[in-house]
């Protein structure tokens, strides 16, 4: 696994490290990295595990897509099938990030406020189903996940019903297998995989595991951690941040 730390001074900068920390440390290619209108866009690819990412700075915010496939005629935007827009959003001055990543993911973390942290994530699940597709990008409140299943073909799910509902990062605190504490005779709160469901049309209503996010699990902090605590759990070490919707660990 690979870690990074430090202060990026902007927009432009921010993308700039994502760029090196993603082709130097998670075996993603740069497809292409230039200037744009005083800003950068920057294409990655992870070929074994089919993805194409997107990226742009702009004043205050790095945005991302996903597509399955990359032409350098096309705007960031617009390329080959392409998901919806993911941002670390105001993002102003400077700020502390984190990078943490391993082969086909990499996940960025900035300081937007003095107690607040936002995510910005693209990657491959860890499959737990035989399916085409499983790229996925994520910011702190929505995901697109690539899920070529139900007769579909290079389907991007995303939202919160329905047949293209995406469930991401549910955990057991979400259905009820763990308490909004740490656990009372122990004090211990449990790290669970930060997994990814879909929605199915038959029935209606049900969602399927696809899988999880490598390198990332959900937690309640409630007290019982702050932000940027190291848990040690065997020989892994996981950096902690609250984020919305609970607490999240990534392996540094």
């Amino acid at each position: 696994m690979a870690f990074q730390s430090g202060i990026t001074t902007s927009a432009n900068d921010l993308l700039d490290k994502i760029r090196l920390f993603a082709t130097g440390s998670c075996g993603y290619v740069q497809l292409m990295y230039q200037a744009d209108a005083g800003y950068f866009r920057l294409h990655l690819q992870h070929a074994a595990t089919g993805q194409f990412v997107n990226l742009h700075s702009y004043a205050t915010y790095v945005a991302g897509y996903g597509s399955t496939s990359f032409s350098s005629g096309l705007a960031y935007a617009s390329q080959t099938v392409a998901s919806g827009s993911y941002s670390v959003t105001q993002l102003s001055g400077s700020a502390e990030y984190f990078l943490f990543g391993g082969d086909g993911w990499c996940y960025c973390i900035v300081q937007t406020a003095s107690t607040t942290y936002a995510p910005f994530l693209f990657g491959a699940i860890t499959k737990t189903c035989t399916f085409t597709g499983g790229a996925f990008l994520s910011d702190t409140y929505s995901t697109y996940m690539r899920t070529d299943i139900d007769g579909n073909t290079n389907k991007w799910k995303v939202g919160t019903s329905g047949v293209d509902a995406v469930r991401a990062f549910y955990s057991g605190y979400a259905r009820q297998l763990d308490s909004y504490a740490p656990i009372a005779f122990n004090g211990v709160t449990p790290q669970y995989p930060a997994t990814i469901e879909v929605g199915r049309p038959t029935p209606s209503g049900f969602y399927s595991m696809m899988g999880y996010a490598p390198g990332a699990r959900v937690l309640r902090m409630n007290g019982q951690y702050v932000n940027k605590d190291v848990v040690t759990l065997g020989g892994n070490d996981w950096m902690v941040f609250s984020m919305s919707y609970g607490g999240y660990g990534f392996l540094k």
